[in-house]
């Protein structure tokens, strides 16, 4: 065999014994990751916190832009009666706003308080309904802060679909206009309570009537009837649009996975309306 040979045979020889000493001290020398050795790794969320550790990792609260009000207005009916409706938006797109404050006022008198919640980069109303004209006093809509902004991460805003509606004007002393049509959850939820908002405009996209309904007991894949009606009268030809929303952010609004087939499957009652 030539010397030239021997040679890289020689040299080959020592560059694998190199290389297999070095990797037997790493694997001799390195740990698997653990919650304990300072460094964010394995599958940790941070250091030594997260799901892969007892230990939950702190986060910082969000810095959230505040809610905006788009617009604020008295729609106008008749037998002087008013509708006072906002619709607001949050501008965040990745966060959720729970437990907002607000009030209308008009006069010398608060007329509502409560608490709303808006998903991210979400547009949506707040009214207060059939209430009496005022025309000496402007309305006021106070919104305060949320008490908790939260990452929208875990799942999206439910969807939930309005079909087959009509507005139809009524022949009767007592009702004047109703909307009638169908709502699916197409969610994977089964949601206790579904809002829904039936917003009429007219031909310049002007509000000229908006009411509202609650439906109850919506299974995941259910369709519902619903009904929505004004006592006041408002102008005519209009078109009605709708905001359908649930709360998510509530515990309480899911039906239990634990209740029996024979209690999710009770009957319900198929048509839900509500009076303001």
């Amino acid at each position: 065999m030539k010397r030239s040979v021997k040679q890289i045979i020689i040299v080959l020889t020592v560059l694998l014994l190199i290389g297999s000493s070095v990797f037997l001290i790493n694997r001799l020398l390195k740990t698997d990751p653990t919650c304990f050795d300072g460094i964010k790794n394995g599958e940790e969320e941070g250091v030594d916190c997260g799901t892969a550790c007892e230990k939950a990792c702190k986060t910082e609260t969000p810095k959230a832009d505040k809610i905006v009000t788009k617009s604020f207005e008295i729609i106008r009916g008749g037998n002087n009666k008013c509708d006072l409706v906002a619709v607001i938006n949050n501008p965040n797109n990745s966060l959720a706003g729970q437990k907002i404050p607000y009030s209308f006022s008009w006069g010398d008198k608060t007329i509502k308080k409560d608490e709303f919640y808006i998903y991210p980069g979400e547009e949506r109303y707040l009214a207060e309904y059939n209430l009496v004209c005022q025309d000496d006093f402007v309305p006021e809509l106070k919104i305060g802060d949320a008490k908790e902004w939260s990452f929208f991460r875990s799942f999206t805003k439910p969807d939930l679909q309005i079909s087959d509606f009509k507005l139809n004007y009524l022949d009767s002393p007592y009702e004047f206009a109703e909307v009638r049509g169908r709502i699916i959850n197409r969610s994977p939820f089964d949601l206790k309570t579904v809002e829904i908002f039936s917003i009429v405009k007219d031909v310049n996209q002007a509000i000229i009537a908006i009411n509202q309904t609650t439906v109850n007991s919506i299974l995941a894949g259910q369709t519902r009837d619903f009904r929505i009606f004004w006592t006041h009268s408002f102008e005519k030809g209009g078109v009605p649009s709708f905001y359908v929303t649930s709360n998510l952010f509530d515990s309480q609004n899911f039906i239990k996975n634990q209740e029996t087939d024979s209690t999710k499957q009770r009957e319900v009652k198929n048509e839900e309306e509500i009076v303001w």
